[in-house]
């Protein structure tokens, strides 16, 4: 399955075969649809046929009515098997082009005048009329005066106002009722007539033999459509899960087409199916085998288009990045990073005021844009809340420095507590404070280690005394004429142990003094690379004896730094020889020289022997080594004593652990 998913041919077919599927299962879904239509599923033959020629005359029916409506007058269809006859309401036969010939199929259809409601108005009755002002009539004098009788408002009726397209006039109708039966008063009857003996080849022929095919596999048809479906959606689905696979491996790669943003890839293959349903639509394809064949390549490049989409979406998915390259979520992005590289640009005090601001600015613009009043609420947080919260914001900003100050190694100033009061007098005063025990801690510190490096230096020099002679005696002692053989092997048991105490407290002294800084550093421009390829020569002989081979990569041209030769070679030294004791037999240690910018970089790899049960910082403090066991020689200090030296140069020296790997990294300044 995996070689399927990451081979393009496979893909390819699996393209190809969707296609062929998408086509059989749209013709095998059309025919049925059809032959559903026609009801061949519950009839016979004779009756899908009738109802085929009625869905065929249908269109003929219509468009003869509408044509009479028009004003023309001439007979239609004469090329064609059918014939029609327009009859009034009243019965009367307006035209007819049939002659009593003999038909298979015959039907009539009702033909109502085209008009559409305009509105519903009121209009004044006509038929009320507005009778005069009488005068007003004399009381006696103890009576009232009668007021004029008022004028009557004209009574007014809604009406339902049409426009009818076949004469284009306009009606009003009192009723739905009214309007119905002015409808049906002018509705025009249409009788349709499919001769059985056609002059030619038409449309009821093509109809009858599409219908008679397709009646053969009215049972394969259903069958068709539902297998190439779910056989599509098997494919689809793999398609799905091979994108982004490739021959190389089980990694998901990006093409060209998945790195452009999501959104605009979806609007690019919208915008390309539209195209395409716009042409195909613009086109009117014909009824014929080229218009079918031109409709079914447009739908397959719709749905190629689609499944295009549908795969990069996939690939999106399983990388992950989804969201990540949209021009929308960029936008988002780049717009968040504007406001915080706004905000943060100015300073504590500044930002609160800014958005104080703001937050005022819209109060205020709610306030004017209501009825209700809130200017008194508006003046209290400007003028009260809005000053006290600025002089909080002050002080705060007194505190922040003096963390920063803090932070920063600052500690021998203070925060200046006058005019804090409650929790941020508190707050500063433990800041004071904080830098007081700091102070305390850091010199303690530096004085037991400077007491340390002492005590080591001075205990390493009275030890370095007796063990000299120590030393010189055992090689005198070696040799004397011994005649015991065990003797010999005693004194030379002595001798390689007094040498390795030797050397571990001249480590020891170098360790202090590099740590301490005392060691004099004469700076002078060193090549690193003819520095490398002696100490590749001095340490041959003993990677070969190990098993071990060394793969030095470095630049033709030089790379000078500003270092002190023989401190630079006891880097080198330590290094490799920290190599040979712990680098797994058999393997390969690389050894590489290169300018990184405005430094020089050389790395040391190799595989370790032994499982590394110590994190990077620990191997490089005193007395720490690689094996645990203690199964081999050392002392522990050849990569302190390589970092402190490493440092008293100017360089830095970086130790990463990976699994079994173990990795230096050596940086310098490069020479000018």
């Amino acid at each position: 399955m995996k070689k399927l998913r990451g081979s393009f041919a496979a893909k390819l077919i699996a393209v190809l075969l969707l296609c062929a599927l998408a086509v059989i299962c749209v013709l095998a879904a059309v025919g049925t649809a059809y032959l559903s239509d026609m009801g061949a599923y519950s009839v016979e033959l004779r009756e899908a046929e009738d109802r085929a020629l009625e869905n065929a005359a249908g269109g003929y029916l219509l468009q003869a009515g509408e044509s009479w409506r028009e004003g023309n007058t001439q007979p239609q269809f004469l090329n064609t098997a059918f014939r029609y006859a327009i009859v009034s309401q009243e019965g009367e036969e307006l035209l007819s082009t049939y002659e009593g010939e003999e038909t298979r199929w015959e039907g009539t259809q009702q033909l109502y005048p085209s008009f559409y409601v305009v509105d519903h108005r009121a209009i004044e009755r006509p038929e009320l009329t507005v009778p005069p002002t009488p005068r007003p009539v004399e009381l006696p004098e103890d009576g009232d005066r009668v007021p004029a009788t008022p004028t009557p408002e004209p009574e007014t009726v809604s009406v339902i106002h049409v426009f009818c397209y076949d004469d284009g006039q306009e009606y009003d109708f009192r009723s739905d009722a009214e309007l119905v039966r002015w409808r049906n008063a002018n509705a025009l009857t249409v009788k349709g007539y499919v001769l059985r003996e056609s002059p030619g080849t038409d449309a009821f022929d093509r109809e009858l033999s599409r219908l008679t095919t397709l009646y053969g596999y009215r049972a394969l048809l259903p069958a068709a459509a539902v297998l190439s479906f779910v056989l599509g959606v098997l494919l689809f689905l793999f398609l799905l899960s091979a994108a982004g696979h490739r021959d190389t491996g089980d990694t998901i790669t990006e093409s060209f087409v998945d790195r452009i943003p999501l959104d605009l890839f979806t609007l690019l293959i919208a915008g390309a199916i539209l195209l395409v349903l716009v042409i195909a639509f613009n086109m009117g394809l014909p009824g014929n085998i080229v218009g079918y064949t031109l409709g079914i390549l447009l739908m397959l490049a719709v749905g190629l288009l689609f499944l295009l989409w549908c795969m990069s979406f996939a690939v999106r998915v399983k990388r992950g990045t989804l969201w990540q390259n949209c021009l929308v979520t960029r936008l988002v992005r780049g717009t968040k990073r504007l406001a915080v590289r706004s905000l943060r640009a100015l300073p504590l005090l500044g930002r609160w005021a800014a958005i104080l601001g703001a937050i005022l600015l819209l109060e205020l613009l709610i306030l004017w844009s209501g009825e209700d009043g809130g200017s008194v609420n508006w003046c209290i947080q400007a003028f009260v809340f809005t000053p006290l919260l600025l002089f909080l914001l002050w002080h705060m900003r007194r505190l922040r420095l003096g963390a920063k100050e803090l932070a920063a190694g600052k500690l021998d100033s203070t925060i200046d507590t006058r005019g804090l009061f409650g929790e941020l007098k508190e707050h500063a005063e433990d800041l004071n404070h904080i830098r007081g025990g700091l102070n305390a801690a850091v010199a303690e510190r530096m004085k037991s280690e400077h007491f340390k490096s002492e005590l080591i230096t001075n205990v390493s020099h009275d030890i370095k005394t007796p063990l000299t002679s120590i030393v010189n005696y055992v090689d005198l002692l070696g040799k004397e004429e011994l005649g015991s053989e065990n003797a010999r092997e005693y004194v030379e048991v002595l001798q390689r142990q007094a040498a390795r105490l030797k050397k571990l407290l001249d480590d020891l002294i170098e360790a202090s003094k590099a740590s301490t800084g005392a060691l004099p550093v004469v700076a002078e421009k060193l090549d690193l690379a003819v520095l490398l390829d002696q100490c590749v020569g001095e340490y041959a002989e003993r990677f070969g004896k190990e098993r071990l081979e060394l793969v030095l990569l470095k630049p033709e041209e030089p790379v000078p730094v500003l270092a002190d030769g023989r401190h630079m070679w006891r880097v080198f030294d330590n290094l490799l020889g920290n190599i040979v004791k712990y680098a797994l037999p058999g393997t390969r240690v690389y050894l590489r020289l290169e300018r990184e910018g405005e430094r020089a970089l050389v790395s040391f790899r190799n595989i370790s022997r032994e499982p590394l049960d110590r994190s990077a910082d620990e191997l490089t403090e005193r007395f720490v080594r690689g094996d645990s066991a203690r199964s081999t020689e050392g002392s522990g200090l050849g990569l302190a004593i390589a970092r402190s030296l490493t440092e008293l140069q100017g360089g830095t020296m970086t130790l990463t652990l990976d699994g079994d790997l173990f990795k230096v990294e050596l940086r310098f300044p490069l020479a000018c």
